[in-house]
């Protein structure tokens, strides 16, 4: 299997992945059919496959993948290998990727039907974990979702979550477990880098930058703007939580997961429109500091990510089905 080595999604140019990134190409997969069949997730794919599939659909006829060699002369796909592309597309390969699997994949990877799943992919932003994409790499999505009562039983008795939702089994206790998993595996990579990471420029630039955009802002109240810089600079004082100058890729990741947290990983949350813009600039920033300063983490980085926000989105369909056999009742 070939490294993924561009992402493609519906409306978007292909995006170049950095040679850091670590995870196997989609090709093949359940993924590729659901994407095929008119999927809005992304996908990641290698260089040979990023020219068989094509420009990233309902982007624009100008829309091209560049290998390194010609990205410097711009040249396009050309038509010939498109419309192979689309013959070859007709010969789809049998077993797990085969039609029927994928769309049971599609149904089912994270607890839902196929009707409702476009639009409960759309509420969540995917910029801090893809939960579709952690059911299909981490081969869970067939598994039930879990049993919510014994899991809140378990709670109740003073468990602790991981406890509790292996008392769940399904797909919670899948999550739960490989979450610790990947967790010890990011820890101690991240326990070994060296290099070090400038807050000033991971967290307090974003940050900055924002605030200059709100003391320009023309339609804003001046009462307004103090109101919003001073949340800005409580951001960023509960970012960093004391942390100056450089930092190690393990207090970045802290950062990391605490941001995670607070945004729900892409659900539903408080945080308005304008913080959650920050919020994102500088999870991003974060996220490419780690994986610069410990490139092996990449891999762990994503699939932990990918997790977060299947558990999210798991625990919020625990609780909507409970609380509807609760109306049924």
């Amino acid at each position: 299997m070939r490294r993924a080595e561009w992402k493609l999604q519906t409306g978007k140019p292909a995006e170049a992945l950095s040679a850091n990134y670590r995870l196997d190409c989609d090709y093949g997969t359940a993924v590729i059919t659901c994407w095929e069949k008119g999927g809005i997730e992304p996908i990641y794919v290698c260089e040979s496959h990023a020219k068989q599939l094509g420009p990233s659909r309902g982007y624009s006829p100008e829309a091209r993948v560049l290998t390194a060699e010609s990205e410097n002369k711009e040249s396009t796909i050309k038509r010939e290998d498109r419309i192979k592309t689309e013959e070859l597309s007709g010969t789809k390969p049998k077993g797990a990727s085969s039609p029927e699997a994928a769309q049971s994949a599609s149904d089912q990877k994270v607890g839902r039907g196929a009707s409702d799943g476009p639009a409960r992919t759309r509420s969540r932003d995917l910029t801090f974990g893809n939960p579709a994409k952690a059911m299909v790499d981490e081969a869970i999505w067939n598994l039930a979702t879990g049993d919510y009562e014994a899991y809140r039983a378990a709670l109740q008795q003073g468990k602790s979550a991981s406890e509790a939702a292996q008392a769940a089994g399904g797909q919670l206790a899948v999550i739960h477990q490989k979450i610790s998993d990947y967790a010890l595996k990011m820890e101690g990579v991240l326990s070994e880098a060296k290099a070090t990471i400038s807050a000033g420029e991971t967290i307090d630039k974003p940050l900055e930058q924002a605030m200059l955009e709100i003391i320009g802002s023309d339609g804003r109240s001046d009462l307004d703007k103090d109101a919003a810089i001073q949340q800005l600079g409580a951001m960023q004082e509960w970012i960093k939580q004391g942390a100056q100058g450089e930092m190690t890729a393990l207090q970045a990741n802290q950062m990391l997961l605490r941001i995670g947290e607070q945004l729900n990983w892409g659900g539903s949350c408080e945080v308005s429109e304008e913080l959650k813009a920050v919020y994102r600039a500088v999870h991003s920033n974060l996220k490419a500091a780690i994986c610069t300063a410990a490139p092996r983490a990449q891999n762990f980085l994503d699939r932990l990510s990918n997790l977060y926000a299947a558990k999210s989105e798991l625990d919020r369909e625990l609780v909507s089905a409970k609380e509807l056999t609760q109306a049924v009742r």
